[in-house]
């Protein structure tokens, strides 16, 4: 069985296709797998629920937001109680977790298929080359997971809408995706009469989610118990309590007008009330830094928008629909399955994902090499310029060359590749972000100024695909790119 995975900031979800329509693989009543990872001393670690259970007691232990860590290059790794974890181990464990859940409900199913072929895995419409392979390898690595592929959330949430029951073709969306580390955002065509069922026409993200929203709203707590006594102290455990308060004043004010609790700290309750006027007020920047990703893609977009889908648990706030209705009043909004559709969207693309006429999706960045330019005429090799070889907005997958020369004997060669947004044929290196080094080994029989043709290839993944060969010989060559760490 192929599985689909929402691997989320804060909630992860493995779905399939059950009699051709998506199910989640979870246990009864279950919302979500937590994407929370807990250590205690001398322990196995915890994930999920357990993870958030015993977190509340020891939140010192707990790593939670990892997805939103892996480009941090603050935070190599973990200390907890006592032993070091990396990235990896954290992302591969919660993957693993995911694996295994969906596991125990494929056998209370008692599907046909009692295995895990693999994953389609979603990722944030603009994670980068970098980000993806850290995901890969650690599902691969650590949670012995097979990763078919990925797919950006927001194109994952638009091909699980087309395909609900009742759903129109011949349609554009604009699909609105506020998860809880990004907002992403994609204008998605359906047309199954056309050569490419579904056409992303362009996608974008910010990395802005619910977590915001919760943190602003753990300083809001914390200024009205301030206000009760000005000289509080807010420890680890009380941090975490406030957290998840602020947790459920956002869900409740999702559907009533004012929040009314209380809230134990150091041996002494405080009082509080929030409205949700107060909590659009100082959420209100965040919302607009979303919208502005939405204006940006619909004034590139030349065909009319036949609906606006909102998915992604913080799509649930009311001031989301009130800015789309404020903004584009002639648009339908529709909530479409908030917290599943991902997931959903992922297990459909998985079953189709050798299928070239399915998705049409295009590239995120532009990927080129750095060379010393017209060496040959100014001698001066400080003229370091990048030459694109891929460039964003190509239709996946895509494939693009660049041709080497060797100025000495030696077998092997070094290209360095950078990342960037630029579509011009060249520019600064300083435009761009430097992520690593192409190497070319194995051709032995090479001499100087010899020409080495590399043929780079992003494939529907976003991930890359090396080629090259020795244009005097016609000899392939070992290629393979080291990327950096964060």
């Amino acid at each position: 069985m192929k599985i689909g995975i929402d691997f989320g900031t804060s909630f992860s979800l493995p779905a399939a296709l059950i009699n051709n329509m998506p199910a989640t693989l979870l246990p009864g009543g279950q919302y979500g797998i937590p994407s929370v990872f807990y250590y205690e001393d001398g322990q196995e670690p915890l994930i999920g629920i357990p993870a958030e259970d015993q977190g509340e007691y020891y939140p010192e232990n707990v790593v939670r937001n990892i997805k939103m860590e892996i480009s941090n290059p603050d935070q190599k790794s973990f200390w907890l109680d006592g032993k070091n974890f990396s990235k990896k181990e954290i992302v591969g464990g919660i993957l693993r977790e995911v694996k295994n859940i969906a596991l125990e409900a494929i056998e209370h199913q008692q599907l046909v298929s009692q295995e895990i072929d693999g994953a389609v895995i979603s990722v944030p419409a603009a994670f980068t080359l970098r980000e993806l392979n850290f995901i890969r390898d650690a599902a691969q690595d650590e949670a012995g997971l097979k990763v078919l592929g990925f797919i950006r959330e927001p194109v994952a949430a638009a091909i699980a809408y087309f395909n609900a029951p009742g759903a129109q073709d011949d349609k554009t969306i604009l699909v609105y995706d506020l998860g809880g580390g990004t907002c992403d955002v994609a204008i998605v065509r359906s047309d199954k009469n056309s050569s490419e069922w579904y056409k992303v026409i362009n996608s974008d993200m910010r990395r802005i989610g619910g977590r915001d929203w919760d943190k602003l709203l753990v300083e809001l707590i914390k200024r009205k118990c301030r206000e009760q006594e000005p000289h509080i102290r807010f420890n680890a455990r009380a941090e975490n309590k406030i957290l998840k308060k602020a947790i459920d004043v956002k869900h409740t004010l999702s559907r009533r007008d004012r929040y009314r609790s209380y809230i134990e700290i150091g041996g002494e309750d405080f009082d509080f009330e929030i409205t949700r006027a107060e909590f659009e007020k100082v959420t209100a920047e965040l919302l607009q830094a979303t919208m502005t990703v939405v204006d940006n893609l619909k004034r590139k977009c030349s065909r009319k928008i036949d609906y606006i889908v909102c998915v992604g648990g913080s799509s649930n706030m009311p001031q989301v629909r009130k800015a789309f209705e404020e903004n584009y009043p002639d648009i339908e909004i529709k909530l479409f399955e908030p917290e599943k559709a991902i997931a959903f969207g992922a297990a459909i693309y998985a079953e189709h994902l050798t299928e070239e006429h399915f998705l049409h999706d295009i590239c995120k960045f532009s990927y080129g090499a750095k060379y010393v330019q017209n060496y040959d005429k100014y001698k001066d090799l400080n003229r370091l310029r990048i030459y694109n070889i891929i460039y964003k907005g190509d239709a996946l997958p895509t494939s693009g060359e660049s041709t080497s020369c060797h100025i000495n004997d030696r077998s092997d060669t070094y290209i360095a590749i950078y990342e960037s947004e630029c579509t011009d044929e060249i520019y600064l290196p300083e435009e761009g972000t430097h992520i690593g080094e192409i190497e070319i080994r194995g051709l032995k029989d090479s001499k100087k100024n010899d020409e080495t043709l590399l043929t780079v290839t992003i494939d529907k993944s976003g991930l890359m695909q090396l080629k090259a060969v020795d244009k005097r010989t016609g000899k392939s060559a070992d290629v393979s790119i080291q990327l950096k760490d964060y």
